[in-house]
């Protein structure tokens, strides 16, 4: 999939970050740094495609393409690039950024053998062990000064064109659950959110449960725990494009989920946040955002009930301005 001409552009920042979900919206703060240290330079990204349409609308990129494209596997051609090919295409960009595993550094020769003569090839993620977020470690790959801090302050909104065609749920904001992840022991147990769904009810409060392709063995779980549900307090949304997800996180009354991309998308919407950790260190892997706090347990499901509802009522008085888009 192709979402612009970039080959035909000039002045281009390519940057290649395959991944998944999370690991994606990690670099958006980056891609914003990086644009704002070349701004007569457009920015091309090349990664999941899942994500691809948020980098644009949230005006992270100005240019899209899908990784799983075959063009771009000739990145790790032996043989060297296609000198007409993608080798040609890579040489029109001004600078090119590959966050990608080169354990053999394949990748970077074929850029040097290619021509191109501005190029930063190195792993996607922090070196292990170490207790640096994964979104500094990016910045410095890049040789970028970068604040964490104040990218934990920024907010990303969808623009109104995107709100209006995905329109609320509910007459209120919700609570907005995500009970799922990409590993299970990173999950807190389907009971527990269910809990937490009660409490929620109890103030009246409606509740969206999200479920992509990975979750459905847990949300059943989840709705097994509850009683038969009504309209008017908890919808299931499942498996639908991150685009019309983010419309609905960025209208809630707080977030709750797992480590997992759908809280570092709700993190980086301004959303208040409460994102729970377990084997993972929320020191290099939390979401980032303005109304974020993580709450961190191991294992995993020892983790009370009480403790998150009492972070979610804290975050919840954080005014939802945008509910209505």
């Amino acid at each position: 999939m192709s979402m612009s001409k970039a080959d035909e552009r000039h002045g281009e920042l390519l940057v290649i970050r395959p991944g998944a979900i999370g690991d994606t919206l990690l670099t958006f703060p980056v891609l914003s740094a990086l644009r704002a240290a070349s701004p007569s330079a457009g920015l091309t990204l090349v990664g999941n495609v899942r994500v691809l349409p948020l980098a644009r609308w949230l005006g992270v990129a100005d240019a899209v393409e899908d990784y799983a494209d075959l063009r771009w596997s000739a990145l790790f051609a032996t043989g060297g690039l296609d000198p007409t090919g993608l080798g040609a295409r890579l040489r029109r960009a001004e600078r090119v950024v590959c966050w990608l595993a080169d354990p053999e550094g394949v990748v970077e020769r074929n850029l040097r053998e290619a021509g191109v003569t501005a190029a930063t090839v190195r792993p996607g993620r922090p070196p292990a062990g170490t207790r640096l977020h994964a979104t500094s470690y990016l910045a410095q790959t890049l040789g970028l000064a970068f604040d964490l801090a104040g990218a934990e302050s920024c907010r990303y909104r969808l623009p109104s064109a995107v709100l209006e065609q995905e329109p609320p749920l509910f007459s209120a904001a919700p609570l907005v659950i995500h009970p799922g992840s990409g590993s299970a022991a990173k999950c807190w147990p389907a009971s527990h959110f269910a809990a937490v769904v009660r409490w929620a009810w109890a103030r009246d409060w409606p509740v969206l449960v999200l479920a992509g392709p990975a979750d459905h063995e847990r949300l059943a779980a989840l709705v097994r725990a509850l009683p038969p549900p009504s309209p008017d307090r908890i919808k299931v949304l499942i498996d639908l494009p991150l685009l019309r997800v983010a419309a609905q996180i960025q209208r809630a009354r707080c977030y709750l989920g797992n480590d997992s991309g759908l809280s570092h998308l709700a993190g980086l919407l301004g959303v208040p946040t409460v994102a729970l950790f377990g084997p993972t260190d929320p020191a290099v892997w939390r979401p980032l955002g303005p109304a974020v706090v993580t709450v961190r347990s191991q294992p995993l499901d020892q983790l009370a009930v009480e403790v998150v509802v009492r972070r979610i009522e804290q975050l919840a008085r954080t005014p939802t301005a945008d509910f209505w888009g």
